[in-house]
């Protein structure tokens, strides 16, 4: 009779140690991370809905931009084309005087994957917003005075008034190029970028 208990017991034992052996092996064998986390760093394709710009947008103004390509992790659509992100602008100031460009500082706090659900994030642009180059028009201000100004100095028929000539007239140029108004950022509708999330974003298996 003991040894009949003795062999139910240690088979009880066995049964229970053996279950334990394999959920642990189970455990270790998944791969680290939810299916459903995007991992920081994730980048996510958009295309504005409304235009923003420096001149008009201040801070907590807010905006959409809309998914363009699908987001996917390991094989799976985690965030469909068409979804929508919230945007915020952080900081805005426009042009100013003297050659003051407008700065324009957004991010990016909720993704809408549907009208009833909304997931926060915490993302920005890959890429900071900058505003339109005028280069092009300063070196074409200075150089175009600076070779009047030569042409001028060279009528009085020596070469140091045609150095004279030439630094009056860059210096006059310099002073329209960079004495303008700066230029303000603007990011027009359907322009695309891509967004990078900071944080890990966690998506409810419910979504899909």
């Amino acid at each position: 009779m003991r040894v009949v208990k003795f062999f139910i017991f240690s088979t009880k034992v066995f049964a229970v140690s053996t279950l334990i052996f394999l959920n642990f092996s189970s455990l270790a064998a998944q791969p680290e991370g939810s299916i459903y986390e995007l991992p920081a760093g994730t980048r996510i394709r958009v295309r504005m809905d409304t235009e923003i710009n420096s001149k008009v947008n201040r801070i907590n103004d807010t905006f959409i931009v809309r998914v363009v390509e699908p987001v996917f992790n390991r094989g799976v659509e985690m965030i469909p084309k068409g979804a929508i992100i919230d945007g915020r602008i952080l900081k805005g100031s426009a042009a100013a005087y003297p050659g003051y460009n407008g700065v324009l500082e957004v991010d990016f706090v909720r993704l809408r994957m549907n009208r009833n659900d909304a997931i926060v994030i915490d993302a920005g642009p890959a890429k900071k917003f900058e505003p339109s180059s005028r280069m092009l028009f300063k070196v074409a201000t200075i150089g175009g005075l600076t070779a009047a100004g030569a042409l001028v100095g060279s009528t009085v028929n020596s070469r140091s008034g045609t150095m004279i000539g030439a630094a009056i007239g860059g210096g006059s140029g310099s002073l329209i190029a960079f004495g303008r108004k700066g230029s303000d950022v603007r990011v027009k509708t359907n322009h695309e970028f891509e967004i990078v999330l900071k944080k890990e974003a966690v998506l409810p298996p419910k979504e899909f």
